[in-house]
């Protein structure tokens, strides 16, 4: 593999030294590149990682912060996606500079092995896992990582090496989450099959309108070619525009209407594939997750890994399919069961950092007589509206704590449509949800706000509400799962 984009001795400027920088750094290392690093953070070089990349060569741009001198730099750029094209653009979108790119489609011109990618607002990182577990149930050794969890240049990196060393490649695929910020810059990116799950509001505190950050997730497809396959949410309308002009292949995952072309569609217990070769209708009833999407999670992951193992010439047989998904337990913070307390259930969603993650968990909730939930909401308000929660909060929820920057917003949206009371901080938020929960009831977590006001990211907070159940347990009595495992709603 070979990219002519860094080349040996060039000067590479890395803007952001988070995960994603630092392991494009030691990528950049391993082309015998010089990386130099910039972050506002001066903290961001305090861990184990800089030190390894400083002392294989990499050095900091003292006396630097982000900004618009970055499109004069000489050399290449690889752009970490946390840093908002903002500051050194001056757009909330940056317009193409020849010499900077994405951290992730930097790395996946140096992948010469499949790739499926998966975008859109809700269900990525489920969606994400789902494939790569089903593809290793199937004999593939995925690389599983980008937006979720490990960068892609560390992946990319692994595999140059093994290479080098004379070794098996590790993977034989990768499966890579995709955001907005790693698409809205993409020129050249390319994958195997390519998911959008759904567009829904999120990230207008980056984004100047919904019609921008929906861009930024579509504009990509434009630029694909006729080996890509495109798999479309059929309930949404997005693929109308594009259908007519463009290379990629296009195939559907269909709702109640139905589908527009060929793809899979839910049935009574099942999920049935259409206008496919070797059609396969595989019953769900071994699927262990409800809530949040998660039907439609896994109907886009049976039909990436079905297309995929076809296109490979390794067909995947309805029997091996059951077996896979059924050993699937799901993710840490997305609708997990964390333990009953005194009768009342409790459950993370830590992970909905968006009004559309709250919806669709509300969605998926089982059917009652009447509102049966008492839901956990607040953070750092991402620039949308609240409203459009109100038809699933009337529906489950009877009663509303909300906490951190956003609650006045959200007393102010929705505090004439449901019960709603404020928190101080969290411990508070969740004993005032058990308080205020009766047996047989729900207490859950499903913030619609990312948690950068008072966490420093989702996973710390689900653990927080985690340690906050466990306190309750303690004193009240919980009910763990016999197995002790902590599964998902």
């Amino acid at each position: 593999m070979s990219d002519r984009f860094v080349g040996r001795g060039d000067k590479v400027l890395v803007a952001g030294a988070g995960r994603s920088g630092l392991q494009a750094a030691r990528l950049v290392l391993e082309l015998g590149g010089r990386p130099i690093l910039v972050d506002d953070d001066p903290h961001a070089f305090d861990g184990a990682l800089w030190a390894s990349v400083k002392e294989e060569g990499g050095r900091v741009l003292e006396g630097k912060r982000i900004g618009p001198w970055i499109g004069e730099w000489a050399g290449p750029v690889v752009m970490s996606p946390g840093i908002p094209p903002v500051l050194w653009s001056g757009k909330a979108v940056a317009p193409p500079f020849p010499h900077v790119r994405g951290e992730l489609e930097w790395a996946a011109s140096l992948w010469d092995l499949p790739v499926i990618a998966i975008a859109g607002t809700n269900g990525k990182s489920t969606t994400t896992a789902l494939i790569a577990h089903l593809l290793t149930s199937f004999g593939y050794s995925p690389f599983l990582g980008g937006n979720f969890g490990t960068p892609f240049s560390e992946g990319a990196r692994i595999l140059r090496e093994a290479r080098k060393a004379g070794k098996k490649d590790p993977y034989d695929v990768g499966v890579i989450e995709v955001s907005s910020f790693q698409t809205e810059s993409m020129q050249s990116f390319s994958p195997n099959l390519y998911l959008l799950l759904n567009i829904t509001p999120d990230h207008l505190d980056r984004y100047d309108s919904l019609e921008q950050y929906r861009q930024a997730k579509l504009h990509v497809v434009r630029g694909f070619p006729e080996t890509t396959t495109v798999l479309w949410n059929g309930a949404q309308k997005d693929w109308e525009e594009f259908l007519p002009n463009i290379k990629a292949r296009s195939v559907f995952v269909g709702g109640e209407s139905g589908l527009p072309g060929p793809g899979i569609v839910p049935e009574e217990g099942a999920l049935r594939t259409q206008g496919l070769e070797n059609d396969i209708r595989l019953p769900t009833a071994g699927y262990r997750l409800i809530g949040g999407g998660n039907l439609q999670n896994l109907a886009f992951s049976v039909l990436a890994s079905h297309i995929f193992s076809r296109q490979l010439g390794r067909p995947v047989s309805p029997e091996a399919f059951e077996k896979a998904i059924a050993s699937f337990s799901g993710l840490p913070h997305r609708m997990e069961w964390v333990d009953t307390v005194r009768g009342v259930s409790f459950v993370n969603d830590s992970k909905a950092t968006n009004v559309g993650a709250v919806e669709a968990a509300l969605s998926g909730l089982p059917e009652s007589d009447h509102p049966n939930v008492v839901l956990i909401m607040g953070g750092r308000d991402k620039g949308g509206s609240y409203r459009p929660l109100i038809p699933g909060l009337k529906k489950h929820v009877r009663e509303v704590v909300v906490l951190g920057e956003a609650r006045e917003k959200i007393r102010r949206e929705i505090g004439g449509e449901v019960p709603l009371e404020e928190a101080q901080d969290f411990l508070e938020a969740v004993a005032r949800a058990f308080s205020v929960a009766d047996p047989g009831e729900m207490v859950l977590l499903s913030p619609a706000c990312s948690s950068y006001d008072m966490f420093h990211g989702y996973e710390e907070r689900g653990e927080r509400f985690r340690e906050a159940v466990r306190r309750l347990a303690e004193k009240f009595g919980g009910k763990r799962r016999e197995d002790g495992a902590e599964g998902n709603a």
